[in-house]
């Protein structure tokens, strides 16, 4: 059957076709009226993935992936059985004697009612999501007020449990913090305790500047030391000399000692004053005269004198030998005993730089830990996250379904598709010849001519004269 065959079908079955036609209509606007009125309450989300009231700079920028991941979460998290559970709560849905009836009639009263509520909301809630920040939460019911209110309702749940669950992490590490701030503080106490303890017991205001006072006596007795060894070996030196020419009996009047001393002159000076009256009491008067005899006495007793003088600074040579190697020796334990106070200084200067540094971590580590502290307890008491509600959902007006122009609309074209495959089953189970090529394409002969119409007149089986001329055959 082609395309002029069918149309030719269509027209010879109009009757039927307007009749499919209105009845599909009729019966689609009449299912329409039927069907119980449905209101959808829609409420506006902005999910803004910057959250002023976060301390943290890195909750301030989000890239794609992680923000597409993180609507998907929100949406997931706005359809939890949480959430619907804390709706029915808040709207106090279980205390409507129906819901109960049907809850028991469900479930036979086992499990909480709560929870079998919002599964049952859930069932009717749409959440979707763009390609912006906005979520928009739709719930469809009969009554446009129940509708509002739940709409609403999973807004301000999903709106609590998301400021909770960035609330509780805080609140519960802000806890954790502040026991570790506990023992912390305890541990800077007892390391600062144990730094003035020391410094107290060793006397100690600086390290460092009491280490550079024992270097610089240290330097200072050495310098003594390094002295008061060269004078010892010069006295040494002299004494040996000294006692040398006297063992060899020579006089010790070459020795410098002997002859820049000032006893030593003024005896010589007696002396030859002595000799030279010796002298000329020789010449003027005999051996055996007093003034001889006085005389040579005076020579005798000041030459004794001035041996004994020679001999005393011989001797003295020999005293600040021995004076100078007791001072060396002194010098030297000293020096030692600077050295070891050194060395000891050195150890409390290690030990004071290790409870120094065990202090500072304390602290440090003290400080690190009070700001994470204070930084988690700001963030405990934050009162709004990165969700906000835009726009609340109200009361709708007019039901969202069933929507009687999209209904008429589509009836039309469902009945003009049932209509026309009803046109063509009825032509296909009663085929009939409509048109000359259906009468040559079936018999396969040449057809002569047409005859017009025939129009019963006047209850006559045969038409009048007239219409015989029109009905006899003639060419094509």
């Amino acid at each position: 059957m082609d395309i002029n065959q069918f149309l030719l079908a269509l027209r010879a079955r109009r009757k039927a076709f307007v009749m499919a036609l209105l009845a599909t209509i009729i019966t689609a606007i009449a299912v329409a009226l039927v069907l119980p009125k449905k209101y959808v309450a829609q409420t506006i989300l902005l999910v803004d993935a910057r959250d002023e009231q976060a301390i943290t700079p890195a909750r301030g920028v989000v890239s794609l992936p992680t923000r597409a991941a993180y609507i998907a979460t929100q949406l997931e998290l706005i359809q939890s059985a949480r959430v619907a559970t804390q709706v029915a709560r808040d709207l106090k849905l279980a205390q409507n004697p129906e819901t109960r009836e049907a809850f028991e009639k469900d479930t036979g009263g086992v499990g909480p009612i709560d929870a079998w509520i919002g599964a049952q909301l859930l069932q009717k809630l749409k959440v979707t999501s763009s390609a912006s920040n906005l979520l928009a939460v739709e719930y469809s019911s009969s009554e446009p007020k129940f509708a509002a209110d739940v709409a609403n309702g999973f807004a301000k749940a999903y709106l609590a449990l998301s400021l909770e669950l960035r609330t509780l992490p805080a609140r519960e590490a802000a806890e954790w913090f502040s026991d570790q701030l506990n023992g912390m503080r305890t541990r800077v106490l007892q390391a600062q305790n144990q730094l003035t303890g020391y410094q107290k017991a060793k006397g100690i205001v600086s390290a460092d500047e009491r280490l550079d006072i024992e270097s610089a006596r240290l330097s200072e007795l050495s310098t003594q030391l390094l002295v008061a060894r060269n004078a010892t070996y010069e006295a040494q030196s002299r004494h040996k000399q000294a006692a040398e020419l006297v063992a060899s009996g020579g006089a010790p009047d070459a020795l410098p000692e002997v002859m820049s001393s000032p006893a030593i002159l003024a005896v010589k000076a007696d002396l030859a004053r002595a000799e030279s009256l010796l002298q000329t009491a020789s010449a003027d008067l005999g051996p055996n005269h007093p003034v001889h005899q006085r005389h040579a006495a005076e020579v005798q007793a000041l030459r004794a004198k001035l041996t004994a003088e020679m001999k005393k600074v011989v001797a003295t040579l020999g005293n600040a030998m021995q004076q100078n190697q007791r001072r060396a020796q002194e010098l030297q334990g000293v020096l030692e005993t600077q050295q070891a106070r050194i060395m000891q200084a050195k150890d409390t200067r290690v030990e004071l730089s290790a409870m120094t540094r065990e202090v500072e971590t304390a602290q440090r580590a003290y400080d690190a830990v009070q700001a994470r502290a204070m930084t988690m307890q700001i963030e405990s008491r934050a009162k709004q996250g990165d969700i906000a509600l835009l726009t609340p959902a109200v009361e709708p007006a007019t039901p969202a379904h069933p929507r009687l122009p999209l209904i008429g609309g589509l009836s039309v074209m469902l009945g003009l598709m049932l209509a026309t495959m009803m046109v063509y089953v009825l032509e296909t189970l009663d085929r009939r010849v409509r048109s000359r090529s259906d009468l040559e394409s079936r018999l396969a002969v040449p057809s002569l001519g047409r005859l017009s119409r025939w129009q019963p007149t006047g209850g006559r089986l045969l038409p009048a004269p007239s219409a015989a001329a029109r009905a006899l055959p003639h060419p094509w």
